[in-house]
């Protein structure tokens, strides 16, 4: 992969035919690039398993990925969430703070367990508003940013990272194992030793997962990280030098599958997101990916449930996959770039340069041209979620 490409530079004039510069990769609709993350976390079929493999091992395994961590391996993500809230004393009736938007069966292992959920709202970055229950589940779609001061976490869409860093008191993966018996798999990771030791007891053999799975899954884990995590970088950093749109920092927890990409408030979303698909650009809306759940919209659902589901639907998913070619990068960056030129806010996040390009165009084009023409204060800079 060339990483020394200048994004900023890469794509100049307006899109025009005779002012594009550096080779335009928007392919036909019937492209068929690497699979993205998303398609790979299940192991291939074929993956070589250990026959001695014991759910011991598998959980040292995991453990020594993780830096030395408490783990504890179960049969599924939704059986690793009920044990958790018999560990931690969770009552019948009791509130438990969950995403607005967070999954069915985040939603369900609550109810099944005869407590309440209390949705709640996040803010212009997905930022969860603060609950005042006893316990929260913080659920960050597919590792796409960062979580603030979460208690519980959730990310049973993804991988862990490997290596150490800081956690909260529990973290929930998904293994994304091929077990057919309703074992996919799933990995609490621990820094409150009290909890550790309750889910610990309470777990009994039909909890347990594949042990060979587990452990092939582990043992997969790093090279896949390691190639997921450059493309996600290189990937983020055209997006930013590229495009000039917020995007969500790396997550430090999960392995990310995409990056999330910002739809500035001067754009219409509907038509911003019609103007990236129309380049045949693998992307998708956040929204339609894990809308908020309809509960959220009641009288006690989440207090500003509008406005959540509007500051969650100006995110874009951007798909990347660990075995991307640069021109496959290119080709996800180029359609964000080519809406943000057409819609007037290329380089929002950088106004300075943003001026110096429209008068680019002027001095191309003439006046009069349909080329970049910025929708934007050009008087100074704006953060993300303005």
């Amino acid at each position: 992969m060339n990483l020394s490409v200048d994004w900023g530079t890469l794509w100049l004039g307006g899109f025009c035919p005779v002012g594009a510069l550096g080779g335009l990769p928007v392919r036909g609709a019937d492209y068929a690039a690497h699979p993205p993350l998303d398609d790979l976390l299940t192991p291939p079929p074929g993956t070589a398993l250990r026959a001695n493999a014991t759910l011991e091992s598998a959980e040292a395994a995991w453990s020594e990925r993780l830096d030395g961590a408490m783990i504890l391996l179960a049969r599924n993500a939704y059986r690793a969430r009920r044990l958790l809230h018999l560990a931690a004393g969770i009552q019948p009736g009791e509130w438990v703070g969950i995403p607005a938007n967070a999954s069915h069966d985040l939603a369900e292992s609550v109810k099944h367990h005869k407590a309440l959920p209390r949705f709640l709202d996040f803010d212009a970055r997905l930022r969860l508003a603060t609950s005042a229950t006893r316990f929260s589940w913080t659920q960050v779609l597919r590792g796409l940013w960062q979580p603030q001061n979460a208690t519980w976490l959730d990310f049973a869409d993804t991988l862990p990272m490997p290596g150490a860093a800081e956690r909260p008191a529990v973290t929930l993966f998904g293994l994304h194992l091929a077990d057919a018996e309703g074992r996919p798999g799933a990995l609490l990771v621990f820094s409150d030793e009290a909890l550790y030791a309750e889910v610990k007891a309470l777990r009994q053999p039909a909890d347990f997962p594949n042990a060979a799975q587990a452990l092939a899954q582990a043992e997969r884990l790093p090279e896949l990280a390691e190639r997921q995590s450059a493309n996600l970088a290189e990937a983020r950093r055209g997006l930013r030098d590229a495009a000039g749109l917020a995007t969500h920092e790396p997550n430090r927890l999960a392995l990310a599958t995409a990056v999330a990409v910002q739809i500035p408030p001067e754009c219409d979303v509907p038509t911003f997101y019609a103007y990236v698909e129309q380049e045949n650009t693998p992307v998708r809306w956040l929204p339609q990916i894990q809308p908020l759940h309809y509960a959220a919209l009641r009288a006690d659902g989440a207090p500003d449930h509008r406005g959540t589901a509007a500051n969650l639907a100006r995110w874009l998913y951007v798909p990347v996959g660990p075995d991307y070619t640069f021109e496959e990068i290119k080709h996800g960056v180029l359609g964000i770039v080519k809406a943000a030129e057409y819609l007037g806010v290329r380089w929002r996040s950088n106004p300075a340069h943003a001026a110096e390009y429209a008068a680019l165009m002027d001095r191309t084009y003439g006046a009069g041209h349909d080329a970049y023409r910025p929708l934007f204060a050009l008087d100074g800079a704006f953060a993300a979620g303005d």
